[in-house]
């Protein structure tokens, strides 16, 4: 038997979300340091599924808070034998998150890809085609391979900015500017002698979100949980979040179900991060969204992954394929923790 939750985290300061790259040096970058850096829009999934497995841990009484951090501590005897530590193991695993396998998450099931509630509405990240279809130019081209059919979006200008949306059960939209305020932060860092350090400059972009809205999510554990609305922190900044449980029927497909009308098109709408590989460049004819790069973070030393590519929440990918690409982008481990989260249409 299952056991659902509504996940609620409602942000008390601004936050920032970063990416793989923030400030400071990175090996992407031949001309050096980064001095300016911008939140994301969303935390990664697999900074929630920390979140949520530390806050576990700590209200179960398994982790112990101490002066230099945290960790679960050995109550006597080898950790093979320790209740304590056995315990923690069976609640919530022993493996960190991958991109490339199954990890032991411990009672934890899943989590749903994080969305937006305002107004006790739920909002998700309405499609990027929104406004466009396609047009066929009566012609074809070879295309992975194969003659395929062009066509084009029909008013799409890639050189106009457009404002992204969420869409609501009610057919109400919202745009991103209209839930998400910059918060700008300007300032230097100095090294331990007081004197400037070339790394510490920095102009940063956070993100505040405004009239009431909170980031939400669902999870589901096999075992049924005594949980406390608890502070937790989340992001770069270590921002503070309280956090709400509450026991629910429903799930992600129930908000994200008959959302988005079919179009001319066979097409997949992305609803979280998304791994793509060449099985999904291979039976896809054309992407619209961007890409961004990730890695996770692989021991307590610091040491991380290599670098993964991920398709952004909302984008569509076009295919005259859609089993076979629906079947390259089902990958139960990442949809596990939330990426990976697709709605597939067939075209009309």
């Amino acid at each position: 038997m299952s056991f659902k939750y509504r996940v609620t985290l409602k942000p008390q300061e601004p936050f920032f979300f970063g990416g793989e790259h923030t400030f400071g040096r990175d090996d992407t970058r031949d001309e050096g340091v980064r001095y300016s850096a911008t939140s994301t829009y969303f935390p990664q999934q697999s900074a929630v599924l920390g979140m949520i497995r530390k806050t576990f841990l700590i209200q179960n009484h398994n982790l112990t808070m101490h002066l230099k951090g945290e960790w679960v501590d050995s109550r006597g005897g080898r950790r093979g034998n320790d209740s304590n530590y056995t315990e923690a193991i069976r609640m919530m695993g022993g493996d960190s998150f991958s991109y490339e396998k199954e990890s032991d998450l411990g009672i934890l099931e899943s989590i749903s890809p994080l969305f937006i509630t305002k107004d006790s509405l739920d909002y998700v990240v309405d499609s990027k085609d929104n406004e466009y279809n396609t047009k066929s130019l009566n012609s074809k081209m070879m295309i992975n391979g194969k003659v395929q059919e062009t066509f084009i979006l029909d008013g799409f200008d890639a050189k106009e900015y457009k404002d992204e949306y969420f869409i609501a059960k009610d057919r109400s939209s919202l745009s991103f500017s209209d839930i998400f305020e910059s918060v700008q932060t300007v300032g230097i860092k100095k090294s331990q002698d007081t004197q400037s350090d070339e790394d510490g400059f920095f102009q940063k972009s956070s993100f505040l979100l405004k009239d009431k809205a909170s980031f939400t999510f669902f999870m589901e554990l096999s075992e049924e949980i005594a949980w406390r609305d608890a502070y937790v922190t989340l992001g770069a900044d270590q921002s503070l979040f309280q956090l709400t449980l509450t026991p629910t029927k429903e799930s992600f497909n129930s908000i994200a179900d008959d959302l988005f009308e079919p179009k001319t098109t066979d097409r997949v709408i992305l609803h979280s991060e998304t791994l793509v590989d060449e099985k999904v460049y291979a039976n896809a004819l054309f992407v619209l969204g961007k890409r961004e790069s990730y890695r996770q973070l692989k021991n307590q030393n610091g040491q991380k992954s290599k670098r993964y590519y991920l398709l952004e929440r909302g984008s569509v990918i076009y295919t005259n394929e859609l089993q076979k690409l629906t079947e390259a982008l089902t990958q139960a481990h990442l949809q596990k923790v939330g990426i990976n989260i697709f709605t597939p249409l067939k075209g009309l």
